[in-house]
């Protein structure tokens, strides 16, 4: 079957995460020079803190709902360790939320670029509000008609209806459609629902390999 459309996931596909939050959280401390004991207990308040806040939220809708979240975690952090720094919370804060931290594979601008103008390409990506940033601070917004968010659908892969609202919001037509994921149940939802599919598994598969596999599909007609 002829591919005319591409859904992209992000994370594990597009890009990754260079550096965790709470490992960021451990560098600025400790260059701080707090002692590494201090960081540790400091970096468990920020985890309890997670544990209770989120005990009672299924899902963040958006950008607000989350600074919120993240803003507490990170009071409740310079709370533990430095009750008497009331910059190190916001410190905290602005350093370490996951958009900044976000890094492409090497070959990510080099495969959208070959692609781009041949394929109607969109994203379909399980995250929250903060990952669409993602795609203006990497300069990769402008490669994609749409970045569908889980978080703004209220639904995550690989729920069926996530799929469906793409397909709806595109309007592209599900048999010449591929969907690239790293997770395969992902992949197989989409494959489910009659569109064609492929698994990234990161230790084997780059992006060049979902190329190559395009263009032996490409001349199979």
């Amino acid at each position: 079957m002829k591919i005319n459309n591409i859904f992209f996931d992000a994370g594990g596909v597009l890009f990754f995460i260079r550096n965790k939050r709470d490992d960021v959280v451990r560098k600025i401390l400790c260059s701080m020079g707090y002692s590494k004991a201090s960081v540790e207990e400091a970096v468990t308040a920020g985890n309890e803190f997670d544990r209770i806040y989120l005990m009672d939220i299924y899902w963040f809708y958006t950008w607000d709902e989350e600074e919120a979240w993240l803003k507490g975690r990170n009071d409740a952090i310079a709370e533990s360790i430095d009750s008497n720094n009331k910059e190190l919370g916001r410190k905290l804060f602005m350093l370490s939320v996951d958009t900044i931290h976000y890094e492409m594979y090497p070959e990510t601008v080099r495969i959208l670029e070959e692609l781009s103008g041949k394929y109607n390409m969109s994203v379909i990506s399980n995250a929250l509000p903060s990952l669409d940033w993602a795609f203006d601070h990497l300069d990769l917004r402008k490669y994609f008609q749409k970045v569908i968010i889980s978080a703004y659908e209220g639904i995550d892969k690989p729920d069926s209806r996530i799929y469906e609202s793409a397909l709806e919001q595109t309007g592209y037509d599900r048999t010449k459609t591929i969907f690239i994921d790293d997770k395969i149940e992902n992949v197989e939802a989409a494959i489910n629902l009659g569109m064609q599919g492929y698994h990234r598994d990161r230790s084997k598969v780059t992006l060049d390999d979902f190329k190559a596999y395009l263009d032996a599909c490409e001349n199979s007609f």
